[in-house]
């Protein structure tokens, strides 16, 4: 007699529940993040700063480089680039924080650096606060964030001026303006053309906390290793103009940086001297950087260095004092190749 077929019950999948978690945010929003039409990595550092701080019902937190790596998946060389895009895009802000940098989202989408058929406000009959809501009763503030009269958002960390704010004909300083600009200018280690930096200290007109924020990252730049050569420091307009108090300072190696010390380590080690890769050093990465890209622009392999580092264990007899930096170097690189130490010279 035939056996009944057993059957086997699975625990069925449990659904994403709303106790779990959820993001509020107001449906103008979500419209003009839809019109900006961002690439895919833009997307996804967008939802880490909406999740970590609307998902917190915050206006803002302290966000780790390390947890926009672990959310997304995405390269940690990648992650610095994309939230520098963001930053500059006005869609995001960026302060010093606590324990990290400190996110927020720029809610005045108004304002973001977006051409101008990708702003929600330039869409034909769009009128702000005044249009039907589609899925759901979503409020207009986000987060928790208190309304403010008129239906407008608070303004964003950053302090952004209103778009038709301007400077004055003659681009002069205000007292106060003039004091700020001063302490700046004290401050900044390369003081040249002072007329062209305070007519940018003028157009970017920095109220307290932007000063304070503008200092903190002039603090950064000024202990940087980027900024060890005075060759390599800006003028100060062009630091001005380019928002340089927001840039993130390096320091750790990326994943192409660390691919070329592992590579030199396990051929020439041993015999030159082993790179510790867990001390970063800037003049190192910037080199790594260089020897990259020389080898992308001139022989259109930007891993030129597997085959370079088993060459000169091959065929160079390393001077005493030589090891990984003046390989890579500008001026060793360019008299290994030209044969100045190969040992058959030597013989």
């Amino acid at each position: 007699m035939a056996q009944a077929a057993q059957v086997i019950q699975f625990p069925e999948a449990k659904a994403p529940q709303l106790e779990d978690g959820y993001l509020r945010i107001a449906n103008e929003l979500r419209r003009a993040i839809t019109w900006a039409r961002l690439t895919a990595y833009q997307r996804c550092i967008l939802d880490v700063v909406m999740a970590q701080t609307y998902g917190f019902n915050k206006l803002s937190d302290d966000i780790a480089r390390t947890k926009f790596e672990d959310e997304t998946g995405i390269d940690a060389s990648d992650v610095r680039r994309t939230i520098k895009q963001l930053v500059e895009m006005n869609i995001i802000t960026r302060a010093d924080g606590r324990y990290a940098h400190t996110y927020s989202v720029n809610k005045r989408h108004g304002t973001w650096v977006l051409p101008d058929a990708r702003k929600l406000v330039n869409k034909p009959g769009f009128e702000e606060g005044n249009h039907p809501l589609t899925g759901g009763d979503s409020p207009r503030n986000e987060g928790g964030n208190p309304p403010v009269a008129g239906g407008e958002s608070p303004p964003s960390k950053d302090n952004l001026k209103t778009q038709n704010q301007k400077t004055t004909s003659k681009e002069t300083l205000s007292r106060s303006l003039r004091k700020r600009f001063e302490i700046f200018w004290v401050g900044y280690p390369k003081r040249k053309s002072k007329k062209t930096a305070e007519k940018a200290f003028a157009k970017l007109n920095p109220d307290e906390q932007l000063f304070d924020d503008l200092m903190a990252g002039l603090g950064r730049a000024k202990t940087s290793g980027q900024w060890a050569n005075p060759q390599y420091i800006p003028h100060a307009a062009s630091w001005l103009n380019a928002g340089g108090w927001m840039d993130e300072i390096q320091s750790t190696y990326t994943d192409a940086e660390l691919a070329v010390i592992r590579g030199y380590n396990e051929v020439l080690g041993e015999h030159v001297g082993r790179v510790d890769e867990t001390v970063f050093v800037e003049e190192r990465a910037g080199a790594i950087r260089a020897l990259i890209t020389l080898g992308t622009e001139k022989r259109q392999n930007p891993e030129m260095w597997r085959d370079y580092f088993p060459w000169v264990k091959a065929n160079v007899e390393m001077p005493p004092t030589a090891g990984f930096d003046w390989l890579i170097s500008p001026k060793g690189f360019t008299n290994v190749i030209g044969g100045q130490h190969n040992k058959a010279d030597k013989r």
